[in-house]
């Protein structure tokens, strides 16, 4: 039992890297950043890669996004009102 409680407890450690572990996600702070950036649901659907109707369930919290694209709401929310529409006119 001393020789178990002399060990120092293991770090563990994740495969995934920093940026991907820190990403969250709030359904508050999602419909804030749409409206900040005069956005339609079909808008940011088309930004981050999903339909309009994951956008308006994800803002009433009646589904959250995959994992996955977490890293491209990430991105939407680095832009500027002016790059979102430029983005969207592209």
């Amino acid at each position: 039992m001393k020789r178990l409680l002399k060990q120092k407890p293991k770090t563990v450690v994740s495969n995934e890297p920093a940026e991907k572990q820190s990403l969250r996600f709030r359904a508050g702070g999602f419909a804030t950043l749409r409206k900040k950036l005069d956005l339609t649901a079909a808008d940011m659907g088309k930004l981050v890669g999903v339909s309009a109707q994951s956008v308006y369930h994800w803002e009433q919290e009646k589904s959250r996004p995959r994992s996955s694209q977490l890293p491209a709401i990430a991105a939407v929310r680095k832009l500027t009102k002016k790059q979102a529409h430029q983005a969207l006119s592209d």
